[in-house]
């Protein structure tokens, strides 16, 4: 090779290797309406679970970022390989996309109540003769879905933005006895809402969302892989616990270990 060459091959190399480092970006794409669990791309709390794949893929080499889009236009546009992966979704509403072994976020439907109410939620029958805020299209479960059919009077239903904010306002001024909600969209929110206050009454039995990569991406397994290696390396050395307290939210136990 000639010598002369060096120097000009030398200011290429960059360039030329601008196309792997793009190939290696995760795009996750989501609604910003999701916090604490996505929120609008470029804040500087873009989500927990945002933050988790950063944590994990950051090191690694990966550049992560978030787009927001609504959640059944996200499903299509992974699916069809234009981002990598959704962040957080449910096994049953992605069947044929690739997940990790290891979940990134737990999903609880707590039964919320004044603070000073001691009634205590022991199943759908104990809602009987309560007025109850639910949101609409929710599936909470077989069990509450029945009930909510054979009842509808019986609860009060909501749809739109800010959702969790108006049922507990609602609660507050007495227009509802209790609501279910996710208890990680209550906790965020009453974090932020100082002034409003509720307490749990019982909860349902956990369920567990996955980051959710496009089974189109030819590196799917591997970031499965490297996705569950690295959550349970952010369990061992406390930095899970850290991203979530960021949304004032507490460090969940793996599945099959008890609820705290």
């Amino acid at each position: 090779m000639n010598r002369r060459a060096l120097p000009l091959l030398a200011s290429l190399l960059p360039c030329l290797a601008l196309p792997a480092a793009r190939a290696d970006e995760i795009v996750l794409a989501s609604p910003d309406f999701w916090c604490p669990f996505s929120c609008k791309a470029g804040d500087p709390l873009e989500g927990f679970t945002v933050d988790i794949i950063r944590a994990i893929f950051g090191p690694a080499g990966h550049q992560v970022r978030l787009v927001n889009e609504n959640y059944s236009r996200a499903l299509l546009d992974v699916r069809a390989g234009r981002y990598t992966a959704t962040p957080s979704t449910f096994r049953d509403e992605a069947p044929d996309f690739v997940l990790p072994e290891q979940p990134i976020s737990r999903n609880r439907y707590c039964v919320y109540v004044l603070p000073q109410q001691r009634w205590t939620y022991t199943g759908p029958g104990s809602l009987r003769g309560k007025q109850v805020g639910i949101v609409r299209n929710y599936s909470y479960g077989s069990e509450l879905d029945r009930l909510i059919k054979a009842q509808p009077k019986q609860f009060d239903v909501h749809a739109g933005d800010g959702l969790t904010e108006r049922m507990l306002r609602r609660l507050e001024v007495g227009r509802i006895d209790a609501f279910i909600e996710d208890e990680n969209l209550v906790t965020y929110t009453l974090r932020q809402k100082p002034e409003l206050k509720a307490r749990s009454a019982g909860c349902e039995a956990p369920t567990y969302a996955f980051m959710a990569i496009s089974p189109q991406h030819p590196k799917a397994q591997a970031y499965a892989r490297l996705f569950s290696e690295g959550m349970l390396q952010l369990r061992r050395t406390g930095q899970l616990r850290e991203i979530l307290a960021r949304y004032g939210l507490p460090e969940w136990p793996l599945p099959g270990q008890p609820a705290p």
